[in-house]
């Protein structure tokens, strides 16, 4: 989907296998390193091995691409796979150790966008970016944006 593409500043093709979550993981260090947002290091790291790890389990692909990007204070992360399938959040208990759910409970918001061949499962976290005509609008309900550090709310 192309506006996935410019939305998302560094892109990496990898096999489609379990192993391949560690490249995920040092791709995304890499990143935060050069932009300086080691802030969001910890969580995007769960969140990058979750999503390619749930693809080389769940989806019969041989490739998958993981992407991220930075948009003010917001972080996006997301992996391309060849399968259609939706993904299905299963939830679990606050003391569960696996990592089903983790995802949802890490990040801000999460979602798909079907591509040609497959799918993009993304997930952001950190604050979405103000605009001029969010901070100067009036009459405009907040929107308000759960992060996954506890206690920390962005408000546009």
């Amino acid at each position: 989907m192309p506006t996935m593409q410019r939305r998302h500043r560094c892109m990496r093709h990898m096999p489609c296998a379990p192993e391949s979550a560690r490249s995920a993981r040092h791709l995304v260090q890499e990143k935060l390193t050069d932009w300086g947002r080691l802030d969001l290091l910890e969580d995007a790291r769960l969140i990058v091995s979750e999503l390619v790890g749930n693809a080389a389990r769940h989806t019969g692909c041989t490739w998958l691409c993981a992407a991220l990007g930075l948009d003010g204070d917001r972080l996006r992360l997301a992996v391309r796979d060849s399968s259609r399938a939706l993904p299905v959040v299963v939830k679990t208990g606050v003391t569960e150790t696996s990592g089903r759910g983790m995802v949802d409970r890490i990040a801000n918001r999460w979602g798909v966008d079907e591509a040609p061949f497959g799918k993009w499962v993304w997930a952001e976290i950190g604050c979405p970016p103000k605009t001029l005509s969010q901070a100067g609008a009036q009459g405009v309900t907040a929107t308000k944006y759960r992060s996954a550090k506890e206690g920390n709310t962005c408000t546009t």
